[in-house]
């Protein structure tokens, strides 16, 4: 092989990846500038390639199939591949790389672990109906010539009762004497309330007459205007206080809780007006 018939044929070779870019750059609607974008290769390197004027490293061999999606023989290949119509692309009928053999079918595949067996379960048979037993008192059960046994306690009625059962009696029909109810005693109470007076400065027991009704403490200020304080007018709440304990004798206590203020400052104020507490 002489020099001049290789050199022909690396222009040849040259000339086919020209017009395979070329062609593949036009099927994808790429322009020059796109391609050494896509390829990051210069306009000019591009051009040349086309034109088969220059070699072709591996590199750029390997940066242009990336850009077009094929593989590098396809750049030296007859036919020119088609763009993709969507983004599925099929899976080739055949590769260089795949050594073509018969598929050989293994027979059935075993049961899954949590699936049962291949074999059928047979249904569960029916129940036998029940057997009916004769309402007479024959029992197949017992031997013809023996006698039934008794029925039993709870499957009979109770006896009717001899004599009519009436209220138990009471402890009067006895002649025992019924002792009285019992009537809370009100000693605490008065105790408790003794002592609560007794804590707060006043007399701890009141001696009230048979005769007399128990006297109630003031809540409002109604129940201060009674008696000699009935219709008067006072020029402030501290003057009312004072005469509600000067004048009308209620406790210090019963008119500090009225007024709303200390039982200690209500006594100041009648001090203040020169009575003794």
């Amino acid at each position: 092989m002489t020099e001049e018939h290789e050199e022909d044929r690396l222009n040849a070779v040259l000339h086919t990846l020209g017009e395979r870019v070329r062609a593949m750059r036009l099927a994808r609607g790429m322009s020059v500038a796109a391609l050494s974008f896509e390829a990051a290769l210069s306009e000019q390197r591009i051009r040349s390639i086309e034109a088969g004027r220059t070699a072709v490293p591996l590199a750029v061999l390997v940066a242009l199939a990336d850009v077009f999606e094929v593989g590098v023989s396809d750049l030296f290949g007859d036919g020119i591949a088609r763009t993709p119509v969507s983004d599925a692309v099929d899976a080739p009928s055949s590769s260089p790389h795949v050594v073509p053999s018969p598929v050989i079918w293994g027979g059935e595949l075993p049961p899954a672990p949590w699936m049962t067996s291949g074999t059928e379960v047979p249904a569960p048979a029916p129940p036998p109906p029940a057997e009916r037993l004769p309402a007479a008192g024959f029992s197949p059960h017992i031997a013809p010539g023996t006698a039934a046994l008794p029925p039993a306690p709870w499957q009979t009625s109770p006896p009717p009762a001899a004599h009519p059962v009436g209220p138990p009696p009471t402890p009067a029909e006895y002649g025992a004497p019924v002792p009285p109810p019992h009537v809370p005693s009100v000693a605490p109470r008065v105790h408790q309330r003794a002592a609560e007076r007794g804590m707060q400065g006043a007399s701890a027991y009141v001696f009230v007459a048979p005769g007399a009704g128990a006297a109630t403490a003031p809540r409002t200020f109604a129940d201060l205007r009674v008696g000699p304080l009935a219709g008067r007018n006072f020029r402030s709440l501290q003057e009312f206080a004072v005469a509600s304990v000067i004048e009308g004798h209620h406790a210090i206590t019963d008119v500090a809780r009225v007024f709303r203020v200390p039982p200690w400052r209500l006594e100041q104020w009648v001090r203040e007006t020169g009575h003794a507490v």
